[in-house]
């Protein structure tokens, strides 16, 4: 008989800073907004940092109260399958206290698409922000004329952002300023405030003036001026000006005005208030009395989430009932053998009504296999090894890990364990990742919420099991709803001792722009054979291997471009080619692929695939052919076309392999 534990949650429990509830979010539809063309005298701009607050100019192009639905403003998600990724929804959206009334709420699962066109490159854009979260490069206000790169083959925007430009800081700070001008030898300017100052969960009031005439010495990049809670920023030297590149705001059919959302990175959750765009700069006292019009203090009551609990008919097994109503020790997962050192990875969906701790995912680990459904209990010569539960708690037939703490040890960064019983496990997507070594079972489970952010929790558990004893997992779970997608074996990243040379980290945490192999030539007329291994966590499609097509051989492993790196004052970067069928830099791009629309299928066999690059050039056209064998033998196709704008066919070449979050063997090069 199974020991049922009552509700203990662990010693240093917090108070829930956010309690989920049954109210449902609303979700806008589109309209369109009429902008109010009234042409003034243009003020002239001040820099006084305290500046006394005058009036707020009523003469914008565009003003977004937020107050309740209004017309031009439509929710977005990010479909990697549609052109463009950014497709708005129908629904409507979700309003809570803001600095001024109400304000926008955003759940972390959708942005905001505004009716918002360019208005030249002199500009005011001011906005109220409360972040319930960060996360790298998350955008609050993105805008630009082409911001993929759809109409015009380069990319145009500013992203008003989170980063840790600083190489010496791991801190997310905000507001960063990255601008980027693809068509403009790719111009990416960016700035952060230096202050460590993250901005999370408080209202800030963030407002950036444009002027054309004001520019960098060389003439390339607008001096902007960008001020915080009304204050503006007074930089010291030009290196440490705010610039945005020419063009950003220029209007176009093909203009995006987001708030929260981008085509590439984390969805920000919380709220936005008080949006202005004006075609002119406003000056100091102006901005003051954008910030003095709201309340910074106001009070931010996060909107609860309601979980819908679906069947997903997908789901290779199923435990538990819809209406979360599983009693303890009934249902059972069937036996998922684990052989010694070979761990396994289990995805699975996790449902709970959020009333107790143990109302979740639990792991009984015998020495026997069965069936789905049946308690191993009855299995005949049944040992259970021990049971660990998804809230970092175990037993075994000696007592619980309260008292045994020499046989359990659990690791967690989830911090507030009300918020993780309330809003994370309702409605959580599960990563297990199992195995055994000796005498000892060892679990890493990634509990991630619905608004995409992860909770990880480390099982470590010692059993009286020895060499010769096998060892099963069983997934069941009490008051609540459990759905197993895959269960695989988990992809383990040895080095070849015979690649020739390598890229990137085993453990795939090298950020973007970190590492690259030996440049090699590409003359004019020549091929070259590539083969690779290329590993992933199968997460972002860009998390795998780069080609860059460079004028000039640089040493391995070093930043080949002349800014920051070895490359020389006449360093030319043709283009780039990433594996999922995007490029950029002053080229023209072409693509075949053979698996269309289907990325889960491809990001799945980028995890551990084998790689063949055929890499051939005539004149300022190159063509890379690239075959693409996954662990289970499944092949893919893509055949890119990248005809240069700047490489004539006198220029040397080179290309080089880079990556993000990946790791390469580079095996042969023919």
């Amino acid at each position: 008989m199974k020991k049922k534990l009552m509700s203990i949650l662990l010693c240093g429990v917090m108070a829930a800073s956010v309690i989920a509830g049954c109210g449902k979010k609303e979700e806008p539809a589109a309209t369109n907004v009429e902008p109010d063309t009234t042409v003034v005298e243009e003020p002239a701009q001040t820099a006084e940092p305290a500046a006394e607050a005058s009036e707020i100019p009523q003469d914008y192009k565009y003003y977004f109260s937020f107050d309740s639905a209004e017309s031009g403003l439509s929710l977005a998600v990010q479909d990697s399958a549609a052109t463009p990724i950014v497709q708005t929804v129908d629904g409507e959206a979700t309003y809570v206290t803001g600095v001024k009334g109400n304000a926008l709420y955003l759940d972390g699962t959708k942005g905001a698409k505004l009716d918002v066109n360019g208005v030249g490159d002199k500009y005011t854009v001011s906005f109220w922000v409360f972040p319930s979260r960060n996360a790298q490069y998350m955008p609050t206000l993105q805008y630009g004329p082409d911001m993929h790169g759809d109409a015009t083959g380069g990319q145009h925007y500013v992203n008003f952002t989170w980063a840790s430009w600083d190489p010496n800081s791991d801190t997310l700070e905000y507001p960063c300023v990255w601008a980027y001008d693809q068509n403009d030898e790719a111009k990416w300017p960016n700035w952060y405030p230096g202050n460590d100052d993250s901005m999370v969960k408080k209202w800030t009031n963030v407002t950036m003036t444009v002027d054309p005439s004001e520019v960098t010495s060389d003439g390339s990049l607008i001096r902007a001026h960008l001020y915080i809670n009304g204050e503006e920023f007074v930089a010291d030297s030009e290196d440490r000006d705010v610039k945005v590149v020419f063009n950003t705001m220029q209007a176009s059919d093909n203009f995006d005005f987001l708030l929260g959302i981008n085509y590439w990175d984390a969805i920000f959750k919380g709220a936005f208030d008080e949006l202005y765009v004006y075609d002119y700069v406003l000056d100091a006292a102006q901005v003051k009395a954008l910030y003095e019009a709201g309340d910074p203090t106001a009070k931010f009551d996060e909107p609860s989430h309601e979980v819908v609990v679906e069947e997903n008919p997908d789901a290779i097994e199923t435990i538990g009932t819809t209406d979360l109503s599983m009693p303890f020790w009934s249902d059972f997962s069937s036996a998922i053998e684990l052989p010694e050192g070979q761990p396994k990875v289990i995805k699975l969906k996790n449902y709970s009504s959020g009333a107790a701790n143990y109302n979740n995912y639990v792991m009984a680990f015998t020495n026997q296999p069965h069936d789905e459904g049946v308690d191993p209990n009855t299995v005949d010569g049944n040992t259970e090894w021990g049971v660990l539960r998804a809230d970092a708690w175990g037993w075994n037939a000696d007592g619980d890990s309260a008292t045994l703490t020499d046989v359990f040890s659990f690791k967690y960064d989830i911090g507030n364990w009300g918020t993780w019983l309330q809003q994370v496990m309702t409605d959580a997507d599960v990563t297990l990742t199992a195995v055994r070594n000796g005498d000892t079972v060892n679990v890493v489970a990634d509990n991630v919420d619905y608004n995409g952010t992860s909770n990880v929790v480390e099982f470590t558990m010692k059993t009286k099991m020895t060499a010769d004893d096998d060892c099963y997992l069983t997934i069941l779970g009490e008051g609540c709803y459990i759905e197993i997608l895959s269960v695989e074996d988990a992809i383990v990243i040895t080095p070849d001792a015979n690649a020739i040379d390598t890229v990137g980290n085993v453990d795939l945490t090298n950020g973007w722009w970190s590492d690259w192999s030996k440049p090699v030539e590409l003359a004019n007329g020549a091929t070259k054979t590539v083969k690779l291994k290329n590993y992933s966590d199968g997460v972002n499609n860009w998390d795998n291997y780069v080609l860059m097509f460079t004028n000039e051989e640089t040493e391995a492993h070093q930043n080949p471009n002349f800014d920051g790196g070895v490359g020389s004052e006449n360093h030319v970067e043709y283009a780039a080619l990433r594996a999922d069928a995007y490029g950029w830099d002053d080229a023209v791009f072409e693509y075949e692929t053979s698996w269309g629309d289907d990325w889960a299928s491809w990001l799945d066999a980028m995890k551990a695939a084998d790689v063949t690059l055929t890499i051939s050039r005539t004149d300022n056209v190159i063509v890379v052919d690239a075959k693409i064998v996954d662990r289970n033998g499944n092949e893919y196709t893509n055949k890119s076309t990248v005809t240069s704008n700047v490489m004539t066919a006198d220029d040397p070449c080179y290309f080089l392999i880079t990556c993000e979050e990946c790791y390469i063997d580079i095996l042969s090069i023919e």
